[in-house]
């Protein structure tokens, strides 16, 4: 049987890979932090689910119509108060550039709940000049 941060991250996952932001926002506390590293305008702290729905956003527009973001799960590690998704990452942006990377993304979980979400990136330098 799978532990609850297990299912947790897995079912978050999952509304990811349908393409329900709503879905997966679902899976986050009201006063959530996502932490996003690396040089380009999508850096940073992004504190809330707007600011979140926001950065999710600014991606989907980075991309383009013609872009594409396949993410490809690996595992997930989890423990009473952190799930750990790694995954890779492809995005193409409709101008024909593209990046791929390896993610790690370290979850707190409060009373059955995102609260904190740090995205921990290969290769930040690729995301950055995709994202420039």
């Amino acid at each position: 049987m799978a532990h609850p941060n297990e299912e947790l991250a897995r079912s978050e996952m999952e509304a990811a890979l349908r393409g329900d932001f709503e879905g997966m926002l679902d899976h986050y506390t009201d006063d959530t932090v996502l932490h996003y590293p690396g040089r380009n305008v999508l850096s940073g702290t992004h504190r809330g689910k707007d600011a979140i729905r926001e950065w999710g956003r600014k991606f989907g527009e980075m991309l383009g119509d013609e872009g594409s973001l396949t993410r490809t799960l690996h595992d997930i590690v989890a423990g009473d108060d952190h799930a750990i998704q790694l995954l890779s990452v492809e995005a193409k942006r409709a101008d024909g550039r593209s990046a791929r990377w390896h993610v790690a993304c370290v979850m707190h979980v409060r009373d059955g709940k995102i609260s904190e979400a740090w995205l921990n990136i290969d290769d930040p330098y690729a995301v950055d000049e995709l994202l420039a």
